[in-house]
């Protein structure tokens, strides 16, 4: 199996994020959904808040001729709530005294 077929078989298996609620930014009184710029500056930030209480690394990546952004969460899984949506769960280890 190629490296590229390797990858690409990873990025099939790996889940869709389930959200429960979206962001929605609001102006004299409208909610709206955000434009992609403004998702990705939401998600660079979130990443940056993130990566003061663990390492967050990001690699790029090029498969099959499309760009793939990969952004590494130290210490961290993903997993499902009561409700099927995808939540965040940290795995810190806390110093010892």
């Amino acid at each position: 199996m190629s490296r590229s077929a390797g990858w690409n078989n990873l990025l099939d298996s790996a889940r869709h994020i389930v959200a429960s609620g979206a962001i929605q930014l609001v102006k004299r009184s409208a909610a709206r959904l955000p434009h992609s710029a403004e998702a990705m500056a939401l998600t660079i930030s979130a990443l940056g808040a993130l990566n003061r209480h663990t390492g967050v690394r990001t690699l790029n990546l090029d498969l099959g001729g499309k760009p793939i952004a990969l952004a590494i969460i130290e210490d961290a899984t993903f997993d499902s709530d009561t409700e099927g949506g995808t939540v965040l769960v940290g795995h810190l280890q806390l110093p010892e005294e």
